[in-house]
């Protein structure tokens, strides 16, 4: 995706918001566009911390701390190998994603954003299609592992969008 794409993303919220209102027009731009790239990028950073898990409490107790050289050389060449395409990868999503939420900062309001994202139950769900409260009540362990996760990405998303909130 390129930062044209995310400025015609920008104009068509701008229309989804002259006819169905703001909420809506954030829900296709953040809920949507935004949050597509968001995940991607949380995908391959947890890929790539898999590479190289540490222990913060005994980091001289990681096997490439107690390996050899020859070990530390195979491991470089292995992440050289392996893992360059989803280095890259992340460097152009965060890249992206620090340009979209820019064009987003710039297309609404901050209030606008924070209310957007203080009332939505997910990113990319609209509230309408929840339609009675028992349907909550039967949320299976795995149902409340995701929505424990989409909180999480919902402040992650606010950090990136309301960053700028003093300056402004």
């Amino acid at each position: 995706m390129k930062i044209k794409q995310v400025q015609e993303y920008c104009q068509e919220a701008v229309k989804i918001s002259e006819r169905n209102g703001t909420h809506a027009s954030l829900t296709f731009l953040i809920g949507k566009k935004f949050g597509v790239n968001f995940r991607l990028l949380r995908k391959t950073r947890r890929k790539l911390q898999m590479l190289y898990p540490i222990d913060n409490n005994k980091p001289e107790e990681h096997p490439l701390n107690q390996g050899g050289r020859a070990l530390k050389m195979s491991y470089a060449l292995t992440v050289q190998e392996h893992y360059s395409v989803p280095i890259e990868q992340v460097k152009h999503l965060e890249s992206l994603l620090a340009n979209f939420a820019e064009a987003i900062r710039k297309t609404f309001s901050q209030e606008e954003i924070r209310n957007y994202l203080e009332s939505s139950s997910g990113i990319d769900t609209d509230p309408r299609e929840i339609t009675d409260m028992e349907g909550l009540a039967k949320f299976s362990a795995n149902d409340l592992l995701l929505e424990a996760e989409e909180i999480v990405e919902i402040e992650h998303i606010k950090k990136l969008l309301l960053q700028n909130e003093s300056g402004q």
